[in-house]
């Protein structure tokens, strides 16, 4: 196995921990105070920007920019204000240079958001997505974390694939010893979400499909690394279609949309 266990958990260990302000902010929203979350997020420049940018981009469409901070969270709510704080989180895994994957990662992250919150609120409710809606936020760390791992072992790895190709998820299961979405759950354990989120995070590797949100974050994700500007990411996932038989309405929008 190129990378050995000592590799992943050296690599984790660079993951960067929730930084005070944010602390405060997750808290205030726990508390259910959207001024004072609003407030603690304004101490972070980098993280009030970043709300900023996906709020006012083409997903949201607003019909004007807004900036004011504690206008953003009022506008989103409770929910996706944790949401958007846990995105945040996870550009800050972002690498400076990407060696394996070629991906605008803002757009991968907003589109996985996005696309997390429409399809819980046509397969579940609103009250279910409100539950784990920071889910969507952090399925997208698991691309980084692939990405460094493999790249750190590019040369060995273009050995692999020259004498046997095989997809990603192939290659990070047999080097790992974890999934694509092992390796996301991981990453929310490591910055304390509950254990019943992380479950269903790594369960979203779905080989028997038996939970319905983890169907949904399996699906969601194969449908976007079949985007073109996506496809970059494709073979991090071995699709198992069985995952749209728990998932039938969120299926028959994406073929209606296509």
């Amino acid at each position: 196995m190129l990378i050995s266990k000592k590799d992943i958990i050296k690599y984790l260990n660079q993951v960067p921990p929730i930084p005070q302000s944010v602390k405060n902010a997750l808290k205030a929203l726990d508390e259910g105070d959207l001024r004072k979350a609003a407030q603690y997020a304004s101490n972070d420049l980098v993280l009030k920007k970043r709300i900023e940018n996906v709020v006012n981009s083409a997903y949201y469409a607003l019909p004007n920019k807004v900036e004011d901070i504690i206008q953003l969270f009022a506008l989103l709510g409770i929910e996706k204000s944790r949401s958007l704080i846990y995105l945040y989180l996870v550009s800050l895994l972002e690498p400076k240079e990407w060696k394996i994957f070629k991906i605008d990662f803002f757009d991968f992250q907003t589109a996985f958001m996005h696309e997390f919150e429409k399809s819980m609120m046509i397969e579940f409710d609103e009250t279910t997505y409100k539950k784990y809606a920071e889910i969507g936020a952090i399925i997208p760390a698991s691309v980084c974390v692939c990405d460094g791992l493999l790249g750190d072992k590019k040369e060995d790895l273009n050995l692999i694939i020259s004498s046997a190709p095989l997809e990603y998820s192939t290659l990070i299961k047999r080097m790992t010893g974890a999934s694509l979405f092992g390796l996301a759950g991981k990453i929310a354990e490591i910055w304390g979400l509950e254990r019943e989120k992380i479950e269903i995070l790594k369960k979203a590797e779905c080989d028997r499909c038996e939970d319905k949100i983890a169907a949904l974050i399996h699906l969601i994700f194969f449908i976007l690394a079949s985007k073109k500007q996506f496809l970059d990411i494709n073979s991090l996932i071995e699709f198992n279609p069985k995952c749209i038989e728990l998932v039938p309405k969120t299926y028959e929008r994406i073929i209606n949309d296509s």
